[in-house]
């Protein structure tokens, strides 16, 4: 009595006061969105590790040290490759012509550093090469009687000769004529190169616009078919893919929603008056992420719809509890009362619980986890709160003068299920237990390496045409993974080639296939090493010394031509880094200017798949803590390591997270709920209906990854919420029957509409978050069954066996 005394005082107040609640949610919801609109999105994995993660820590030290060297690539294809050319070299004017902010280097061929190897081409042959021209030459001279004649008329010594000189391919075949182009096809690629530092979000978007306009506006020469792609227009595309979907996912989640509580409760009020409370939730957890965070990462940027459908949760038990008893007879103001004295406890309880199954995330230091656990937590207690302040506000503005108590239609109720129940209470649970034997087998299925390391099941599904796809292998094909390798940064030039051997012995150490392909250093652009360098001018000085003998002086035309041929030019010197062409000299080009620190490390190109996580888990055992040969140790950054790092964490996290949220949850529904016959109730429908999710998961093969892991936690604290409810309406009654027909089609709207928010995953194009919606929406599915048909039973048959007693 005294609680109903309570309440009644309670709705008194909020009557009184009724304008001063609405007119403070809603000076809260405009601050809250204000707030929210500060978010910016931030999609990189790396945002999801752990601040303190090796991987990450280095990761923010090169991007402090390193400018982005994601290219640009815009493919000119037609069949007149020189029109191709024409096209391709006006885009590269234009665009080395924007400001350096927006571009900051472009070119569509390596001429200028296939000319510089071909200036400098004495200096890099090798220092045996040198040798033997040398004792050649040498061999040569001697072995005449008179010194002052010399034949090379051998044709083999004179071509091994020439070939050694000049024969060698400086840029490996790669670039046909020194173009981006692949040979026998008439496609030609500009590579332009964005400012800005290393992973920086949006770094790209300026010159991908750019590129697009370019195209347009040198439609005079460039009439054929232009693709603009490579990493950074795949990081941008990948970007506006996400920020579609988030856009989508909201509109669809709100679509249906809505539908289901209009046909739910018969009214075109219910909706907008449900959803307020939970609009207000969502976006004041979003505030909370800008105050905390400052951004939305890969996976808390899809929460709304995930709050959304949870959180509406509360006033739809609210709002069905007080048409109930209004459809009784009841006023307004005796029906607010009633309805909020039979839910407000048990709500509370939900919310409690569902915030503590996002809150066990924090526990973890994945930051992907403990971000979404923080927002999630927020979203319910708050959704919960806004629902039993503002609600009643707005219900006595809408019906404080609506005195008539005619019976009106209430919510759809299950009448039929639970007539079923209560007839058929012993089969279902015969059924129940079949189907818990069934899901305990199906779960070995994770008992043995259960993470999807397959990264293309992944990422963002992009429709393409086939002229796009023509245009990539293409691109593939000419590059392959050249734009895309890890750096490791030195503190010195002269360790950079040490760095080179550890990696090598790192590799040849692990066991199994070598992952590592080529190592590149400034060093292998320039001749070597100064030291290197020296030696070979010195052997350049003796060949030139002995090529320009006077005592040759008198051999003939023919013969002097070919010693010339295999004379070195004069004015050779050692090659500094900075005396490269500027496109060779930038990706080992830090922000200070400092050039020659940067390592540059590529996969192997066959045998090995950058999308296999087992691959980069190897790559990673490589790369991430080097250990020099003096002792020192120096950790990497680089897509490999960042992808292994997340492997590891969300295995190492998950468990744990799954762990703080069952102990979370079971402490809640102990001390709430006495006697505590119903928290064992309550906890065993859970049980039941989280061993069908993950039994199921498992006989459908369900892989874990970053993002559907974090179902299995949550759904600790949304699937118990129904089973607190069902339970707490029989207690009033006993009746498992009328528990089923009245709060049973309540909580099955509940979980429908977060079943939508989780579906409305399903219409991303990111199939993480379609794997994540999925299988979310088992749990739901598994934990409503749990608490509307199983509990029911089981309290059915409780009920006969202490009735005989």
């Amino acid at each position: 009595m005294e609680t109903s005394r309570r309440i009644e005082r309670y709705i008194d107040w909020c009557d009184r006061n009724r304008w001063t609640i609405i007119t403070t949610w809603l000076l809260v919801l405009i601050g809250g969105v204000m707030l929210a609109r500060r978010l910016e999105l931030r999609t990189s994995f790396a945002e999801l590790l752990p601040d303190d993660d090796p991987g990450v820590k280095a990761l923010a030290r090169t991007q402090e040290r390193m400018g982005d060297i994601s290219l640009l690539l815009i493919g000119v294809g037609g069949p007149d490759r020189d029109a191709n050319l024409r096209c391709a070299a006006r885009l590269t004017d234009a665009l080395n012509k924007l400001p350096k902010t927006v571009c900051e280097q472009a070119a569509y061929n390596v001429r200028d550093l296939r000319d510089f190897f071909q200036k400098n081409k004495w200096l890099y042959l090798s220092e045996q090469d040198l040798e033997d021209i040398y004792h050649q030459l040498r061999r040569e001279i001697a072995s005449r009687k008179n010194p002052m004649f010399i034949s090379l008329d051998d044709d083999d010594e004179r071509e091994a000769l020439k070939e050694r000189i000049s024969g060698h391919d400086w840029l490996s075949g790669r670039f046909e004529d020194g173009l981006f182009a692949r040979k026998g096809d008439p496609t030609i690629w500009v590579a332009a190169l964005p400012p800005g530092g290393l992973m920086v979000e949006n770094a790209g978007e300026g010159i991908f616009q750019a590129a697009h306009r370019l195209v347009r506006e040198n439609q005079d020469v460039c009439s054929m078919h232009v693709h603009v792609g490579g990493p950074v227009a795949t990081a941008i595309e990948n970007r506006n893919a996400v920020e579609r979907d988030i856009l989508w996912v909201t509109i669809t989640c709100l679509v249906l929603v809505g539908l289901a509580i209009a046909v739910y409760f018969r009214r075109i009020r219910a909706f907008p008056l449900v959803g307020v409370s939970a609009t207000i939730g969502t976006v004041l957890a979003f505030a909370i992420a800008e105050l905390a965070f400052g951004y939305l990462n890969s996976s808390t940027a899809f929460l709304g719809s995930i709050i959304l459908g949870n959180g509406i949760n509360y006033a739809i038990m609210l709002i069905a509890r007080y048409e109930e008893e209004r459809g009784n007879g009841l006023s307004a103001r005796d029906g607010l009362v009633h309805a909020v004295e039979g839910v407000w406890k048990g709500t509370l309880v939900a919310s409690m619980v569902a915030s503590a199954s996002y809150a066990s995330l924090v526990v973890t230091s994945f930051r992907g986890f403990y971000q979404f656990g923080i927002m999630g937590a927020a979203g319910c207690l708050l959704s919960w709160f806004v629902t039993f302040t503002l609600m009643p506000a707005l219900l006595m503005v809408l019906d404080r003068n609506s005195h008539h108590t005619a019976r009106r239609h209430g919510p759809l109720r299950l009448i039929h299920l639970g007539r079923l129940v209560e007839k058929r209470a012993m089969s279902i649970a015969v059924v129940s237990v079949v189907l818990s034997i069934l899901a305990v087998v199906g779960m070995r299925h994770f008992l043995h390496d259960p993470f999807e390391y397959d990264f293309r099941r992944l990422n963002t599904r992009i429709t393409k045409t086939d002229e796009v796809r023509t245009f990539d292998r293409n691109m593939d094909a000419l590059f392959g993974r050249w734009p895309s390798p890890t750096l490791v940064l030195a503190d010195d030039v002269s360790e950079v080639e040490k760095i080179r051997q550890t990696i090598r012995r790192q590799d040849h150490d692990l066991p199994g296939k070598d992952v590592i392909g080529q190592v590149v250093t400034i060093y292998d652009l320039l001749p070597g090493t100064p030291e290197v360098q020296q030696h070979k001018l010195d052997l350049i000085a003796k060949i030139r010394k002995l090529a320009t003998d006077p005592d040759l002086e008198t051999l003939n035309e023919k013969d002097r031509r070919q010693i010339e041929e295999a004379t070195p030019p004069a004015g050779l010197k050692v090659l500094q880094p900075h005396d490269l062409p500027p496109l060779a000299r930038r990706p080992f080009t830090e922000v200070d200017g400092t050039i020659g620190r940067v390592v540059l490390v590529y996969p192997v190109e066959k045998g090995l798949s950058v999308w296999n996580g087992r691959d980069l888990l190897r790559i990673r055992s490589v790369l991430q803590r080097l250990e020099l040969a003096d002792g020192r140790t120096l950790d990497t950054a680089g897509a490999a390591v960042i992808f292994g790092s997340m492997i590891q964490s969300v295995l190492h996290d998950g468990p744990i997270a799954t762990a703080a949220s069952m102990f979370a949850v079971m402490i809640i529904i102990f001390a709430a709920l006495r006697p505590w016959r119903w928290a064992v109730l309550a906890a065993l429908s859970l049980l039941i209906g989280v061993s069908w999710m993950v039994g199921g998961a498992g006989w459908a093969g369900v892989r874990v990854t970053f993002l559907n892991f974090i179902a299995l936690p949550i759904t600790f604290g949304i699937g118990v919420e129904y089973a607190v409810n069902v339970t707490a309406r029989y207690r009033e009654h006993f009746n498992a029957g009328e528990a089923i027909s009245s709060t049973g089609g309540t909580v099955s709207l509940c979980s429908l509409t977060t079943i939508i928010g989780y579906g409305s995953l399903l219409a991303a194009q990111n199939q993480a978050l379609q794997g994540f919606g999925a299988m979310s929406i088992l749990g739901e599915i598994a934990c409503l069954a749990a608490a509307v048909v199983t509990l029911p039973a089981l309290l059915v048959l409780l009920h006969r066996r202490n009735s005989k007693k």
